[in-house]
């Protein structure tokens, strides 16, 4: 059922070209016109004959004028931002391996890689059954020297034994003290424990394997906060300070992003590189972990409320910034100046106002006046006999043409006689819009040979 409906979209369009190439095939007569002017010929119905649906112009009764399919989004006010572009690998600030304190077989394993610990959780058990027993010894020795210095207590006292004989004692019952602090210290150390909130990352032990001290047991990582290092050229030096926001992109998690503020700024420049190392602090929010690679976007200034449109509005094969509006059921091409630029919008220094309605889906190859139909965005109009609400919609392939509906016209470049430079410009803009360099070489060729 959908792909019937796909296919009467497309029949809907192709045979719209047949009537457009009359309505509208002299259209390179309008080209330098104001906006919103030189099109009136075209529009089937201004001019006070009235007219259905957005792009459906026409008097009643009258052939209706065929249009382009096209998607249109609004024009906004909104914050955005400049950054500084660059990436880096996350990576735990406590990451480290835990050995043993101490000697013998494990008798209880509790972590398993993976498991989220709290500080003080028991990790595993070492048999303690010598240790015990050394505490044991430990705790009778010292009875006997706590006894023995009281009697040479009890005798210096009374002038019976000389001072050297009572220190002698004394050493002796601090002697025992200390050998059963040692012995409770190593018994302690049979049972390993957490040493912070983390996770465990690797385990490195079996159930009953004798382990003998200093053998690494667990690799163990606090996951949140994680950190980034990334490296900032020297000449922004002076647009880096402590406690900058950030936003970090992760291929994980497409499309989403994760705040992060400066946390260090290396105090010296890498002579061999000329950079600066910055560490970025980010809440890992239970979707981030060390070894991840991450794009970051370093915030260097904001401007509020500020015009901006999706980044894809601008038309790739034009050599300036241009994008054409939907106004009174045609298109309209605008020159605009742009500002700062983020991941999918981009500011509008002049050239639109906000709630004006611009093409960002079939606005390749259009002309200043070509009649648009809405199909998705604000103003569209419902088609529930071709096309399903919600379903995504294409151009047909023909047009954009020369001599179809919506091609050729003086604000299309020339790709036949077009210089390196500007087909170099071309082919950065297409770039921009994610192609791929073998799908901008064949859109090329393409507009080449139609242009024969």
């Amino acid at each position: 059922m959908m792909k019937a409906r796909r296919v009467l979209v497309l029949a809907a369009a192709v045979a719209a070209a047949g009537f457009l190439s009359s309505a509208c095939g002299g259209s390179s007569s309008d080209e330098g016109a104001p906006p919103g002017k030189g099109a009136e010929g075209r529009r089937g119905g201004r001019g006070g004959h009235g007219g259905g649906p957005e792009g459906m112009g026409g008097p009643p009764g009258e052939a209706r004028s065929a249009a382009v399919p096209v998607e249109v989004a609004s024009v906004e006010r909104r914050s955005v931002s400049s950054f500084l572009e660059t990436n880096g690998s996350l990576e735990a600030e406590n990451d480290i391996e835990i050995v043993a304190r101490t000697q013998g077989p494990i008798v209880e394993l509790v972590a398993e890689e993976g498991m989220r610990l709290k500080k003080g959780d028991v990790m595993l058990r070492i048999d303690e059954t010598e240790l015990r027993a050394q505490v044991e010894i430990a705790k009778v020795a010292l009875k006997d020297a706590n006894r023995a210095h009281k009697r040479a207590n009890a005798a210096r006292e009374s002038e019976i034994i000389s001072q050297e004989v009572y220190d002698a004692a004394l050493a002796q019952l601090e002697t025992a003290q200390a050998q059963l602090m040692g012995a409770e210290i190593l018994y302690d150390y049979t049972e390993v424990t957490a040493p912070f909130d983390g996770i465990v990352v690797d385990r490195l032990v079996k159930l009953a394997e004798n382990v003998t001290a200093n053998q690494a047991l667990f690799r163990f990582s606090e996951f949140d906060p994680l950190l980034c290092k990334i490296q900032v050229p020297e000449k922004e030096l002076s647009r880096l300070r402590k406690g900058q926001t950030a936003y970090l992109n992760v291929e994980a998690w497409p499309g989403e992003r994760f705040e992060a503020r400066v946390l260090r700024i290396s105090p010296v420049v890498d002579a061999t590189t000329g950079t600066i190392r910055v560490t970025l602090q980010v809440r890992a929010r239970g979707k981030l972990s060390p070894g991840m690679f991450a794009s970051v976007f370093l915030v260097t200034d904001t401007h509020d409320d500020a015009v901006v449109m999706p980044k894809r509005a601008l038309s790739i094969e034009s050599l300036s910034d241009t994008v054409f509006v939907a106004e009174d059921g045609v298109a309209v091409r605008r020159d605009i100046e742009l500002g700062y630029e983020e991941t999918d919008i981009v500011e509008v220094i002049s050239g639109l106002r906000p709630g004006e309605r611009v093409i960002v889906v079939g606005q390749d190859g259009l002309t200043n006046g070509t009649p648009v139909q809405i199909l998705k965005g604000p103003g569209a109009v419902e088609m529930t006999t071709a096309r399903h609400e919600g379903e995504s919609f294409e151009r047909p392939p023909e047009a954009g043409r020369p001599g179809r509906p919506g091609g050729g016209g003086a604000h299309r470049p020339d790709f036949s006689n077009m210089t390196k430079e500007q087909l170099e410009r071309v082919k950065g803009r297409m770039r921009e819009r994610g192609m791929t360099d073998e799908q901008i070489e064949q859109a090329i060729k393409r507009r080449q040979e139609a242009q024969h």
